[in-house]
């Protein structure tokens, strides 16, 4: 369901609502999806496609390369997400999933081109976050993102980066120690399935994650 084409996010959470899991919406007729307001002729097309060789894929991969799978439904998925107008439908994740409930979360984001100054900051105020408490979740690109989660981790504390690519997927390249260690002692988000690519298009729609995890963004 998250990788049909012809589908924008608010239209699968309308999708979602009117039925009771991606279940019931994978068994509904095609006479059944033209009932529904708002159903265009490609969002049909697309629904009674019930081919799941892809789906059965990601799952592969995801169990090969050890990456866990967070579907909205689920226990664990963080509530806060679900209150933004388009919570991914599902979250690919590599480390060890935070207590998203339990544990208040501020968001760093900055420039990936900063004065050593902007840099510096960065990485002392996370720290400092940490130490108190919250969880510090970021974008994983260069500059302040990069030094948000350094920072966190510098304080013996978890870090969450949310990036715009499959959490197999390193990038930038040099970030790759930044993610391993991440990995270690938090842990790597996505929305988009193993191997996916950095493309541009995918970091703007990533930032609404950021955002939405959060109780407060700096």
């Amino acid at each position: 369901f998250a990788m049909l084409p012809g589908l924008n996010l608010r239209m699968r959470q309308i999708l979602l609502t009117r039925f009771s899991d991606p279940e019931e919406l994978y068994h509904a007729s095609g006479n059944a999806l033209k009932e529904l307001e708002g159903m265009t002729p490609e969002a049909i097309q697309a629904l009674e496609n019930k081919d799941l060789s892809e789906s059965r894929k990601i799952v592969d991969d995801c169990q090969r390369k050890n990456i866990g799978i967070l579907a909205i439904g689920d226990e664990n998925y963080p509530s806060r997400l679900k209150n933004i107008e388009d919570p991914p439908v599902v979250l690919y994740y590599r480390g060890h999933l935070p207590d998203f409930e339990e544990t208040p979360v501020i968001s760093v984001v900055g420039t990936r081109k900063a004065t050593a100054y902007g840099m510096n900051t960065a990485r002392q105020i996370s720290r400092q976050i940490a130490a108190c408490g919250a969880l510090v979740v970021s974008g994983g690109a260069s500059g302040i993102d990069s030094m948000a989660m350094q920072g966190a981790m510098e304080a013996g504390k978890p870090t969450v980066g949310v990036l715009g690519c499959g959490v197999d997927v390193v990038y930038p390249v040099k970030n790759r120690r930044l993610f391993e260690k991440t990995v270690e002692q938090g842990c790597l988000l996505s929305e988009y399935p193993p191997g996916s690519p950095p493309l541009g298009w995918h970091f703007p729609l990533r930032n609404r994650i950021i955002s939405g995890l959060a109780n407060g963004i700096l």
